[in-house]
């Protein structure tokens, strides 16, 4: 599922060759509107990481594409909130930032904003957004969605092993994942001087666990391509890795823990059993519902100005 739903941190930036074009509209659904200039400043901190790792300007272009794309789901899934009468408080909106404020600590929470170069204002605004798009498919797909018992006593089944001590080990990866090698061997030689791995991942890593410090939680064999799995595994606890190239870009492991997996205790197994099964059902139940989102509103999307 490509839901969009990570912390975007955004500020403006206009192309010299895009003056004069600034409210010429690159996105609009229905009539709503996204202009080139909110584009520019919504994309502005990807552009940032492209030129730390000093990307050519056809990579550039294809990270711009592959967010146009993004964006396009988001004011699909917004307009369906408006159908709804979809909406986040001011109360939601500020209980959100505190609880995002807390994982980072007050000082780093601020770092956030020096580096970006943005605005509280337009960050809460994107914030809310997104958690608007999380009430949407929560409230069209999530509740609509139920699990029986033969669906968790099958899935279990055919994972049983995997959970079960015959398992062996698991461990706990921190990671960094980067889109260019020179940006990932950048990356690799300042952890090498000594700098944090939590911080350098938050700053600049385009994984999902970023905002996490680049936190995994416990893998075990099986849960990632062969590709990461083998030279993964084979890391010594609390030694970094070299930089590993896959199909989804250039990553960087750290191994924090390493421990003998446990078999779950019953209610644990069926839990997890039924939290696996309903994710597997809202990914399958979430492009179909899109496509007919798609179908029902009047879409144009100016690519070329991007």
């Amino acid at each position: 599922m490509t839901l969009f739903l990570v912390l975007l941190l955004f500020s403006a930036c206009l192309n010299t060759d895009q003056r004069g074009l600034e409210d010429e509209p690159v996105i609009r659904v229905d009539d709503v509107v996204l202009t080139l200039s909110e584009f520019n400043e919504f994309f502005e901190p990807f552009r940032m990481n492209q030129a730390q790792g000093r990307g050519d300007g056809q990579t550039l272009r294809e990270a711009r594409l592959r967010f146009l794309l993004q964006l396009v789901e988001e004011m699909i899934i917004l307009r369906r909130a408006e159908e709804l009468d979809v909406q986040v408080s001011a109360q939601e909106l500020e209980e959100a930032v505190t609880n995002i404020e807390g994982g980072y600590g007050e000082a780093g929470f601020k770092d956030i904003f020096m580096k970006q170069a943005i605005s509280m204002e337009t960050w809460k605004k994107r914030l809310k957004a997104q958690l608007i798009v999380k009430k949407v498919v929560q409230k069209e797909l999530a509740e609509n969605i139920s699990v029986t018992p033969e669906e968790i006593g099958d899935f279990c089944s055919k994972h049983r092993e995997k959970w079960s001590p015959d398992a062996g080990e698991q461990i706990r990866p921190y990671h960094i994942l980067l889109s260019t090698q020179e940006e990932a061997d950048r990356i690799l030689e300042r952890l090498k001087k000594g700098e944090d791995f939590a911080t350098l991942a938050r700053d600049s890593s385009e994984a999902p666990e970023a905002d996490r410090g680049g936190d995994m939680g416990l893998v075990a064999r099986g849960e990632l391509p062969k590709c990461l799995e083998d030279p993964l595994f084979a890391l010594e606890e609390d030694t970094l890795s070299q930089v590993i190239q896959s199909p989804y870009g250039y990553h960087i492991f750290r191994v924090v823990e390493r421990r003998f997996a446990t078999e779950p205790v019953t209610d644990e197994w069926i839990e997890k059993g039924k939290k696996c099964v309903k994710a597997e059902k809202l990914e399958a139940a979430y492009g179909p519902w899109l496509a007919k989102l798609r179908s029902r509103y009047q879409i144009t999307v100016n690519k070329e100005l991007i």
